[in-house]
């Protein structure tokens, strides 16, 4: 892993880039053109009516559940806005930023962040209005509201979840690892940016609003972008969920870093292959955009979020297949841990790639899961 004076993507920018709209992104548009996140909703619901394993009613009650506290932060948390609860008399005195730094990444873990990163915020990743999809779970703001950052909140803290790994193999069944992953970036986010408060500073949390998330995370130091458009880490894949803390608080930033995930997703392709919408690009990186969802000026592989979305809504679930299906996507264990030193370097990676299918990594987990949901007597309760 080497340590980056800038940004990886700086070497890509084609063009001048531009802030983006949240409006434009594909939850948004999926909420506008035919509101298809409830229609999913209504499938999964169907799916329970037809019986169909790893989408019953336990299934899809377990989903519910674990997106609690995530929907509670964007109705209050984001609502609250970012302001010190104290008076700012109270607040603390000339922190040194670097022992600041230390004392927020300490905090960040112990509140149950995996990974924790500093960025000095780019304006450019925050989102220029409101979109549909957040708009309509927070009591922030209404879709099209424009969306500014104090300038003075210079700093970003990114934190990281993991999701579980074999909960995740369960998809494009009824897979929690994302919801329960959002729910704990939110309590992370919503827990740090309280004890800053605390501190006598302004700390404004979010898990998906106000920006884009993956650049943030890149910027500090936590990962790459892959194919599939996600972030990458070394220690989970992109089996993460991302939420940041913009502050004014005095903070180090860390510095971007390379683990080789560009040139591996370049001769990998397993997420293009497996993705069942067929949203991810087989072709080289481009500078080109699929449709209004994605941004210009900057190579990487534009994903199509609306064939994304349709097959949410076919699925009647969410879906990683993406990130079941990545080589990066393993247990932070010596084996892989070992294999990832080669893949870092840009050694044999076609030939991991095979053994990675080979040993049958990508295939779907169907017995995975809470043990209970497949005993008979359980079963029965559904069935009525």
């Amino acid at each position: 892993m080497k340590r980056l004076d800038e940004p990886y993507y700086t070497k890509d920018i084609t063009s001048p880039l531009k802030c983006f709209d949240e409006r434009n992104t594909g939850f948004s548009r999926a909420a506008d053109e035919g509101d298809k996140y409830t229609l999913m909703h209504v499938n999964s619901v169907k799916n329970i009516e037809k019986l169909i394993p790893g989408k019953t009613i336990l299934d899809h009650a377990m989903w519910v559940a674990a997106r609690t506290v995530d929907y509670i932060l964007r109705k209050n948390a984001l609502a609250r806005g970012g302001a010190p609860i104290y008076n700012k008399e109270y607040r603390l005195k000339n922190p040194d930023p670097a022992a600041m730094t230390k004392v927020i990444k300490e905090m960040a873990r112990w509140i149950g962040a995996d990974l924790v990163g500093v960025a000095k915020l780019n304006p450019l990743w925050i989102y220029t209005h409101w979109g549909t999809h957040n708009a309509m779970y927070t009591n922030a703001a209404k879709s099209g509201d424009p969306i500014e950052i104090p300038s003075d909140y210079d700093r970003v803290i990114v934190l990281i979840s993991e999701m579980d790994y074999e909960l995740t193999r369960r998809t494009p069944a009824v897979e929690p690892a994302t919801d329960i992953g959002y729910s704990k970036a939110a309590w992370n986010a919503s827990s740090l940016a309280t004890f800053i408060r605390e501190l006598g500073y302004g700390a404004i949390p979010a898990t998906n609003e106000l920006g884009l998330s993956i650049p943030m995370a890149i910027d500090a130091g936590l990962g790459e972008l892959g194919r599939h458009g996600l972030l990458i880490t070394r220690e989970f894949g992109a089996r993460v969920r991302i939420s940041k803390v913009f502050t004014d608080l005095p903070l180090v930033p860390d510095s971007p870093i390379d683990i080789g995930v560009q040139k591996f997703c370049e001769k990998c392709g397993q997420c293009a292959k497996y993705c069942p919408s067929q949203a991810i690009m087989s072709n080289p990186r481009t500078d080109k955009a699929w449709d209004r969802s994605n941004s210009e000026g900057i190579l990487k592989w534009p994903i199509h979020a609306m064939k994304c979305m349709d097959w949410w809504v076919k699925n009647g679930s969410h879906c990683s297949v993406c990130v079941r299906v990545c080589p990066w996507n393993k247990p932070n264990n010596l084996l892989h841990k070992s294999v990832r030193v080669l893949a870092e370097r840009d050694l044999f990676t076609r030939l991991l790639v095979f053994f990675d299918e080979l040993l049958g990594f990508e295939k779907q987990s169907k017995g995975k899961g809470f043990s209970s949901f497949q005993d008979p007597s359980v079963i029965k309760i559904q069935n009525g």
